[in-house]
């Protein structure tokens, strides 16, 4: 089963179902663990490890900040691999607050699992951010891969990570990223529902309160009260495969997680869409070097598209679809074309979709506004944005600017209906502004807080040098400007030092 892609705890569960229990197997799951192990080892070819290696090595001396690991048996095999080249980690350094992680994709030579780092860029594309080849889906093979990425990185864990379901994998996160906020690939749960509970088949009441458990919930009282309802209703109170989704709820369910940033990602379907990619970059007797050339082609694809997006931002100007509005006008000179056409749609819902039925002041600058979608006119359901008149800080029952990072069109709402004629700078994340690469490293807010560090200012200025570097590599005038500068720079540095040595040895 293994063999053909399925992977080992999948076969083993099945295996486990046909024979009805675990103790009927006949063998426990790190038996099977073990020896499918054991089989990978044997499987990977040592010309083949060796070819790897050398391209890897070829490629970090072309790229100085390039960085890769191999992990080897006790035989000396190898078992893993990870990379990241140092463009990879400037976008980390960007976009690096969401990533999405998973490990479904399998074809090649020896049924390695296919593991991609992938964050979301400021006109919201894939981008690759480091690659992994996994023999053995389990705890410890984890944490090498996670522990090895966040050294690669400078230590900075995200801020939410998205995985499918994977118990070894949990583990290791929770370990590994102790501040990350780990989340379930919702795609991946909706695929196993209908098979996992029948009723979801044939009544429509009990799957829509499924569906609105998994995103549509604004609280976790709101939550509980539909899923007891989804459970009285479809009498699920014996289906075990429920009983332990609720068990992990607040990694699935978006109620658990309002303050908390995800970009509205639900599932790890942008990693998904790289596994649809992949499949035209190898194939079952796909070598390990092929499979990393294949990636590394996809990821220059991913950047030839960024570029031409970027291209596009720089040469063309957005008109607002209301041409009018001091608001718009404003936000389209900041964001990029994508960034700014999500943030129009929802500022048009506030003309049609969302109206202000009550507002109260609570005290000399806090005024309570109660919101309400206008088509859900016969429903009581609100959401209340609270906003202080000194300086429009807004904060809204919806939490969706924690969550997306864009103002929800309650807020919106509110701003419109207070004739507020710019958004507050707090709610323009850089991440999503046109200026989103430029300037990372020159902010008071990019600097590193332990520059006492010597690695952790000889990391940040690699990154910062090695940034300039590839923004000129197109203008032999900012070259040459940018080579004059480092020479005078050079020298600067030599005289301090040299009268700081002076000093200290007087």
């Amino acid at each position: 089963m293994t063999g053909v892609g399925i992977r080992t705890t999948d076969a083993y569960n099945f295996l486990a179902d046909e024979v009805s229990g675990v103790e009927n197997v006949g063998f426990c799951k790190s038996d099977a663990y073990n020896f499918v192990q054991r089989e990978r080892r044997a499987l990977i070819d040592s010309g083949d490890a060796i070819s790897l290696s050398k391209v890897l090595q070829d490629r970090q001396s072309e790229d100085n900040m390039f960085s890769y690991d191999i992990q080897t048996d006790e035989m000396n095999r190898l078992i893993s691999f990870i990379w990241i080249d140092g463009h990879s980690k400037i976008d980390y350094d960007c976009f690096g607050d969401v990533i999405v992680f998973d490990t479904t994709y399998r074809l090649n030579k020896y049924n390695l699992a296919c593991a991609p780092f992938i964050v979301v860029n400021h006109h919201w594309q894939n981008i690759f951010v480091g690659g992994a080849f996994i023999a053995t889906e389990t705890i410890e093979s984890f944490c090498w891969v996670f522990e090895t990425f966040l050294r690669f990185v400078g230590g900075k864990q995200p801020t939410t990570i998205f995985t499918d379901q994977d118990q070894a994998m949990a583990v290791a996160i929770e370990r590994t990223f102790p501040t990350s906020r780990h989340r379930l690939c919702q795609w991946h749960i909706l695929k196993k529902a209908p098979s996992k509970v029948p009723a979801f088949n044939n009544d429509k009441v009990v799957r829509s309160l499924f569906y609105y458990c998994m995103s549509k919930c604004d609280s976790e009282i709101e939550f509980e009260k539909s899923w007891s309802d989804m459970i009285s209703k479809g009498n699920l109170e014996d289906n075990r495969w429920l009983r332990d989704l609720y068990k992990i709820r607040m990694r699935w369910t978006t109620a658990f997680n309002k303050s908390c940033l995800d970009l509205g990602i639900l599932s790890t379907q942008r990693s998904e869409s790289a596994n649809n990619i992949l499949h035209g970059c190898s194939k079952a007797t796909s070598s390990l070097v092929e499979c990393y050339v294949g990636l590394d082609k996809l990821t220059s694809n991913w950047r030839r598209s960024e570029h031409d997006e970027d291209f596009r931002c720089k040469h063309g100007s957005v008109t607002p679809k209301i041409q009018h509005c001091h608001l718009l006008k404003h936000i389209s000179k900041i964001y990029t074309r994508k960034s700014f056409s999500i943030f129009e749609q929802s500022y048009m819902d506030v003309a049609i979709g969302v109206c202000v039925v009550e507002e109260s002041r609570i005290s000399e600058n806090l005024v309570v506004y109660a919101t309400q979608h206008c088509e859900s006119a016969g429903d009581n359901k609100r959401w209340f944005v609270t906003v202080d008149s000194t300086n429009f800080d807004a904060n809204c029952s919806c939490m969706g600017f924690q969550t997306k990072g864009v103002l929800c069109k309650h807020i919106l709402r509110v701003y419109n209906h207070s004739n507020v004629k710019q958004i507050p700078v707090k709610y323009i994340l850089n991440r999503f502004t046109l200026k989103a690469k430029k300037g990372m490293y020159l902010s008071k807010e990019a600097r590193p807080k332990d520059f006492d560090s010597n690695l952790v200012f000889r990391n940040h200025m690699r990154r910062f040098t090695y940034d300039l570097t590839r923004r000129v590599e197109d203008c032999k005038l900012a070259k040459e400007y940018l080579y004059g500068v480092f020479i005078e720079v050079a020298k600067k540095v030599d005289e301090i030092v040299d009268e700081d040595e002076m000093m200290r040895e007087g």
